[in-house]
């Protein structure tokens, strides 16, 4: 039988068939320790029967200081969501429930700490990804060119049952800049890889 336990630090050395499958964005350990750190029941992974380690599921719990949502009082104030930095499950266990098991769990725990909703990143091409989320109640919330140092991405946002009137919805980041910044960084990063391959021939 399948188990979810809390994700431990001997679990990062033994998840790299998980995290190296196509479309799942790895990290390195310290990434890894700081999430475990801050929101430890936020960060879990799936055990099959032989011991082996088949899902994980990295996440935080957080204040979205730069948006304002209406309260229960009539008041703004900055929503607390809980984020997701990492879905993976091993490909022969896909199509079996576990990454909604895995979501279920989470959102069941930022349900508690009353986050007004669940936010994620995912590549524009990962379309199975994309359309296991909105099965799930998620929504495409807003395109990000170049979010992706090769391609675009979307954020899509789950509101939670605090947010009655799906208030989480309703708005773009107060940033007005993100766009663009996003745009020129990844353009940034383009041009230094460009000129580390082109560097690289004269080596």
């Amino acid at each position: 039988m399948t188990t979810l336990r809390g994700l431990v630090a001997d679990d990062l050395f033994k998840f790299n068939s998980i995290v190296f499958e196509d479309f799942v964005e790895g990290y390195d350990i310290r990434f890894y320790l700081s999430k475990m750190t801050k929101n430890p029941a936020l960060c879990q992974v799936a055990v099959a029967p032989d011991g082996r380690l088949i899902g994980v599921l990295v996440g935080t719990h957080d204040v979205n200081k730069n948006e304002k949502i209406q309260n229960e009082n009539g008041s703004d104030l900055h929503p607390t969501y809980g984020h997701i930095s990492m879905l993976a499950v091993a490909s022969d266990y896909r199509r079996l429930g576990l990454g909604t098991c895995l979501m279920g769990h989470f959102t069941e725990i930022v349900e508690r700490y009353s986050a007004w909703y669940v936010d994620l990143f995912v590549r524009q091409s990962n379309v199975s990804a994309i359309q296991l989320y909105k099965s799930l109640g998620f929504v495409e919330y807003r395109f990000l060119p170049m979010y992706y140092i090769d391609e675009n991405g979307f954020e899509l946002r789950m509101p939670l049952s605090r947010d009655v009137e799906r208030m989480s919805l309703k708005g773009f980041s107060t940033n007005v800049y993100y766009f663009v910044y996003q745009v020129l960084l990844n353009l940034i990063k383009q041009c230094l890889e460009y000129l580390k391959g082109r560097l690289s021939w004269y080596d």
